[in-house]
């Protein structure tokens, strides 16, 4: 299995802000508005969130492989981290890591700076079909975001690429601000490219599943209409659909059809909102 790492295939969306035009259609049914703007902005938490739970994904993947945990051990050290692992037998199983970035701030090759823990326990070698990472956070915190939860990995099979589900079970995120958003997602990532060689640069992801993120009882609901393909070169989805359910609503968010862009469209309602992604 090869490194994976965060400049790579997750997005880094935590800072996205809706810059949205809507077209001029006047539907006597529509919803009514503050339930539009309410799936807007749950859409702009649904996606920046999962950026920071992505990142997640990365440095877990990350440490395994620099600590031959994934298949062999690499010469690439965990910048800044300290990471413990008991039991140091190899040959022992399960194994508990301890990722601590510390108190003060500790800033990743992607620039996310973090603090606090990431604890994991993992049955065997993640390249091993079956293996299972469970991870659990320490006031664990991402350029000020903290983000709670039960985060699973699970190995479907490594023979033909990476094929791993990812499961968010009583995720929360807390803003900067205090705000505070649950979230669950249930998701799996299909290599489709780059199996043959060494390089990362030209790895492709097809993901698929839904999650949800809600907030004073309201629930966003998204699920994969069709793959949403990721690049290694590319920061943001380069192609897919998902199906956004919000209350009385529905709605769509399409990220294009292949090009590396900035660009998103979010449709409620006949209505669409051009969302630029960082």
């Amino acid at each position: 299995m090869k490194k994976i790492y965060a400049i790579g295939i997750l997005s880094t969306l935590f800072f996205l802000f809706a810059m949205y035009s809507c077209s001029k259609d006047n539907n006597n049914n529509a919803p009514a508005a503050n339930d539009e703007n309410n799936t807007v902005a749950l859409t702009n938490v649904k996606v920046s969130s999962d950026a920071l739970y992505d990142d997640v994904s990365t440095e877990l993947i990350q440490v395994n492989t620099d600590n031959g945990l994934t298949a062999q051990p690499s010469n690439v050290a965990q910048a800044c981290a300290t990471v413990t692992i008991a039991p140091l037998d190899a040959a022992m199983w399960p194994k508990t890591v301890t990722i601590d970035y510390g108190t003060t701030g500790c800033t990743g090759i992607n620039g996310y700076v973090r603090k606090g823990k990431i604890i994991y326990t993992l049955n065997k070698k993640l390249i091993n079909t079956g293996a299972v990472l469970t991870a659990t956070f320490d006031n664990y915190i991402v350029n000020g975001y903290k983000l709670e939860g039960t985060y699973t990995i699970t190995n479907n099979g490594s023979a033909n690429g990476l094929n791993i589900n990812v499961q968010l079970a009583n995720g929360k995120v807390t803003y900067p601000d205090g705000t505070v958003y649950t979230k669950t997602t249930n998701t799996t990532w299909v290599q489709s490219a780059g199996m043959a060689t060494l390089s990362l640069l030209d790895d492709e992801y097809d993901v698929t599943g839904s999650g949800t993120v809600s907030s004073s009882g309201n629930t966003l609901t998204a699920t994969s209409k069709t793959n949403l393909h990721r690049t290694v070169v590319c920061t943001n989805t380069v192609s897919g659909i998902l199906d956004l359910t919000y209350n009385n609503i529905a709605g769509t968010l399409d990220f294009g059809t292949g090009t590396c862009d900035k660009v998103a469209t979010l449709t409620v309602a006949n209505k669409q909102y051009t969302i630029t992604l960082p």
